[in-house]
Order: structure tokens, then C-alpha cells, then sequence
């Protein structure tokens, strides 16, 4: 008796499996296509993905690198005086502006007199090196240091508009093709003693 119903339960099984067909070749070459095609639109959303994501790094990196050069650039420029008619700082280079030197009084108390202005005391000097692609910075007769170590400068512009110093920084991180301008300007306090 057990034996007739493992035979029924096999009969009845195999005509279950014999009810069915199995995948065809064209439905299994139809299903790799299409998984195919969906792992090519994934793989090249991610391929974009990466492009810009580098992109965006270079550009923050140059952005964070060029504004630390501005703001030393600018802190320092507001530290310079002027003593009566003589300009605080002095841009030299020719006729292409690369170097600007600044005369710091150390002493910031204020008011301002002619008692408590002591002009010299240190000199200050941003250099920018077309060769090198660097800005550098050094105090007095001190070793220069490279401003922003991380990224190319192609070109720097200092200005001098009365009082004003004004300018631009053209700087890229590692792609030469995505160059950004950051401009500036800052005044200094004048010391003007009768």
C-alpha cells in the first residue's frame, strides 16, 4: 500500500513537471539583454557621477587654497600704514605687476599718532613666481614660504588704485583646463601726521 502511493504521488508529480515548460534560448538571450542594458545605464550614471565629483573636488580645493592666499594677502594689507604722503605698500615687478612689498607698524594702538607709529619694523613681501606657478611670502630678511602649496597659480594681478590695492589670483588645483579667477581688494589705514 505504501508503494501505490509513492507511485501515485510520482505519477502525479511528473505530470505536474510535464504541465510546464522550461525557458527557451531566446527568452534567456531576451533576459541577459535587458540585464545587460541596465547594467550599462547604472555603470555609466556612476562613471558621470565620478567625473563630477573630481571636477567639484579640483574646484573646491582651488577655491579653499586661493581664498587663504586673498585673506593673508588682505589682513596683512590692513596692517600697513601710510606715513603723510607715502603709500604703504609698493607693487614692483615692471610692467607685468609680481611682487608687493608692505612697510607693518607692530605697533596697532590707536589712536594713531605720530608718538606711537613706528614704521619699518617689519617688511613684508608677496612674490609671485610665473615658473614655478607658486605665490611666496616672507617677512623682513625671513626664508619665503609658498602661500598655497596644493594648487598652480597662472597668473596673479596686484594693483594699485590710490590707496586701494586691488587684484585677481588665476589658480587650478590639477586640471589646467579648469582655471578660477578670484579677485580682491583692500585698503589699508593711513597714518597722516601733521
Amino acid at each position: 500500500m505504501v508503494i501505490n502511493m509513492l507511485l501515485l504521488r510520482c505519477t502525479g508529480m511528473s505530470r505536474l513537471f510535464k504541465d510546464k515548460s522550461g525557458l527557451t534560448m531566446v527568452e534567456l538571450m531576451i533576459a541577459t539583454l535587458l540585464l545587460s542594458v541596465i547594467f550599462l545605464a547604472v555603470s555609466s550614471l556612476y562613471v558621470a557621477s565620478q567625473k563630477f565629483y573630481i571636477t567639484a573636488t579640483q574646484k573646491v580645493t582651488t577655491g579653499y587654497e586661493a581664498q587663504y592666499a586673498i585673506q593673508h594677502i588682505y589682513k596683512h594689507v590692513m596692517r600697513s600704514m601710510g606715513y603723510k604722503n607715502t603709500a604703504p605698500f609698493q607693487i614692483t615687478g615692471g610692467a607685468a605687476p609680481l611682487d608687493i612689498q608692505l612697510d607693518i607698524s607692530i605697533n596697532d594702538s590707536d589712536p594713531l599718532t605720530s608718538a606711537n607709529y613706528t614704521s619699518g619694523v617689519e617688511n613684508y613681501r608677496y612674490r609671485y613666481d610665473a615658473t614655478v606657478k607658486k605665490i611666496f611670502f616672507r617677512v623682513g630678511s625671513g626664508a619665503e614660504e609658498d602661500l598655497i602649496p596644493k594648487v598652480s597659480v597662472t597668473e596673479v594681478n596686484f594693483t594699485e588704485t590710490g590707496n586701494i590695492l586691488t587684484g585677481y589670483i588665476k589658480a587650478y588645483y590639477t586640471d589646467p583646463t579648469q582655471i578660477i579667477t578670484f579677485y580682491f581688494g583692500c585698503y589699508p589705514r593711513l597714518a597722516s601726521f601733521n
